[in-house]
């Protein structure tokens, strides 16, 4: 780490004005789970579509519970926002409007994932959906002082032909705003296995890179295996809560965790926010960042995984840097931006 920050407050008492101003990285957040509720009910009415005037009544459908049964359960939120998302003119309006929040919470570079997949109900093609949440992201960076790319996702719930169809699409595609590529759903044990052929397709172009959903809630082999298969980054990664042997081993890796706090609590991976392995990651060297995963489903905003963990770990100016540093370092931006962006974590100055 540089230690440059300790010379801007390295050993104060991390404030919660200090998180929301800290120039932000988030590497794992979904568009279809990060929409507000009076964008989607704008969306809704330009399309002429019903749904209710009532802004508390559509966030309980666009919510997740505190806690869920399982990761299944916490998906469902999804299954009312989809609809609405199957033109072009509603993907650019998604797209820009959690550009929107990010800059708003203070967030200077997002990475923001989505299925083409599930956005093909009306007749839209792979290459329409790609270009309209890119136009989004960039109409909002012409406007607010934040960086936007995309990660291109692969629905599990979905053939094995059609992930494959869009993975080839995209890369054809060469839209510049698409950085990476993502598996994502319902997760089972030795999944990647089953995914082996279609992420060739990927790692064999050796154009974009591959993150990865896993130990979410699967086993902790699910982690290696992704890596293996070529992944510079792994979602969640939660299953290595507890097991230090692999969290050393995992160190000795070039790969950064993604780590999402509330929603991990909310599928029951773990039980509370005092059980998240954030000291244990720390001491072990497990390379990590925060996220929200969902901004919308999880009621949640960057600034808020954040103070979550000042709350209940002391999270300290230093490890709030870092966290966001690692982010900023492990993103698929280019090089230009990356630099840029660091410089301003290191010499933010705390109050």
């Amino acid at each position: 780490m540089n230690n440059k920050i300790n010379l801007h407050g390295g050993y104060k008492v991390l404030k919660k004005s200090d998180i929301h101003s800290f120039p932000k990285a988030e590497l794992h957040c979904h568009l279809d789970g990060s929409i507000r509720p009076e964008t989607l009910q704008k969306i809704a009415k330009a399309q002429g579509l019903s749904i209710s005037d009532n802004v508390a009544e559509v966030s309980l459908h666009m919510q997740a519970p505190p806690t869920c049964q399982n990761l299944v359960e916490y998906l469902t939120c999804f299954d009312f926002v989809l609809p609405y998302l199957q033109t072009k003119e509603a993907l650019e309006m998604a797209a820009f409007d959690v550009m929107e929040q990010a800059a708003e919470d203070g967030i200077r570079y997002i990475e923001i994932r989505f299925a083409p997949s599930l956005s093909m109900e009306k007749g839209l093609s792979v290459e329409e959906i790609i270009e309209s949440v890119a136009k989004g992201v960039a109409d909002a960076e012409a406007q607010y002082n934040v960086h936007g790319n995309l990660l291109v996702i692969g629905m599990k719930t979905g053939e094995l032909a059609l992930i494959e169809s869009i993975f080839s699409k995209t890369l054809a595609l060469k839209n510049e705003k698409v950085v990476g590529f993502d598996l994502a759903g319902a997760e089972e044990d030795h999944f990647i296995d089953d995914y082996s052929d279609v992420l060739k397709v990927v790692t064999d172009s050796g154009e974009v890179p591959l993150t990865l959903h896993a130990g979410e809630c699967g086993c902790v082999h699910n982690v290696f295996s992704a890596i293996k298969s070529g992944a510079k980054r792994i979602g969640h990664g939660i299953a290595l809560k507890g097991k230090i042997v692999e969290q050393q081993e995992l160190a000795n890796h070039d790969v950064c965790i993604e780590g999402c706090p509330t929603s991990n609590v909310q599928t029951r991976a773990i039980n509370s926010f005092k059980d998240y392995p954030l000291r244990e990651w720390l001491e072990n060297d497990v390379t990590f960042c925060i996220n929200t995963d969902n901004k919308t489903v999880s009621n949640t905003t960057l600034s808020k995984e954040y103070d979550i963990l000042r709350e209940n770990f002391e999270l300290t100016p230093v490890e709030l840097c870092q966290l966001n540093k690692n982010a900023m370092t492990y993103s698929f931006a280019e090089k230009a931006l990356k630099e840029k962006i660091l410089n301003e974590m290191d010499t933010y100055t705390f109050s």
